[in-house]
């Protein structure tokens, strides 16, 4: 297997084989994009797995599969992820769906997916929207959260998972996609220009402080 010519799109696996991963906004995914996967999966006999981060992943490409997926994947309007970036979302199914929740979810899923998703970054920040303080959506859990209460949206930053978990910090709140988009992109902005190897945010808040990160985002 040739490994020397880099794909967009194309990771390569533990094994040697090649994966790629295909953003489904809102964890939402089109009949067309059913229809093109189904296309995919049959013609070239590769393994479907549905991540935790309500995206669609497919295994066991090698580069001339992998170039062929790509090929139908788009010309069939699903969208692959190609760079590292802030990506889509995750996002719970929020207002009118949940009975739980008490805010809309979608309206910031695709609006942060549609103004931010390109933005380059360093790895890595993860961004999770949730309709109710039960955070389905791990948005207590991620580098920035988004969690719904009656008036608007509690800001949460510096929570990830992994072997120690940590839950994030509440920094102020917000009621529009807008507002949400603003300070998604001033922490980037921050990360970036502060972050040269692979870090969190939770990294970036200890070593600048949390009260000059709540001023650098408008709280």
């Amino acid at each position: 297997m040739d490994n020397t010519i880099p794909i967009p799109g194309l990771v390569i696996q533990g094994d040697g084989s090649y994966a790629l991963t295909i953003e489904c906004p809102n964890g939402i995914i089109t009949p067309e994009v059913i229809d093109t996967l189904s296309r995919v999966v049959k013609e070239l006999g590769i393994t479907v797995h549905i991540t935790t981060a309500q995206k669609i992943m497919l295994l066991g490409l090698d580069q001339k599969t992998g170039r062929r997926a790509i090929e139908l994947l788009e010309e069939g309007g699903a969208g692959v992820r190609k760079a590292r970036d802030i990506s889509q979302p995750r996002v719970c199914v929020g207002k009118p769906y949940c009975k739980l929740a008490l805010q809309k979810t979608f309206p910031f899923g695709e609006y942060i997916y549609k103004e931010l998703a390109r933005i380059p970054i360093p790895p890595k920040l993860k961004v999770a929207v949730a309709g109710c303080p039960a955070c389905c959506s791990w948005a207590n859990m991620v580098d920035i959260g988004f969690s719904g209460r009656k008036s608007g949206f509690v800001v949460m930053l510096g929570g990830h998972g992994g072997s120690r978990p940590k839950e994030g910090c509440e920094v102020g709140r917000i009621s529009s996609p807008e507002e949400a988009g603003e300070i998604i992109k001033r922490l980037a902005a921050m990360f970036s220009r502060h972050v040269k190897i692979k870090s969190r945010m939770d990294r970036l808040m200890e070593k600048i402080g949390i009260e000059e990160l709540k001023r650098a985002i408008g709280f």
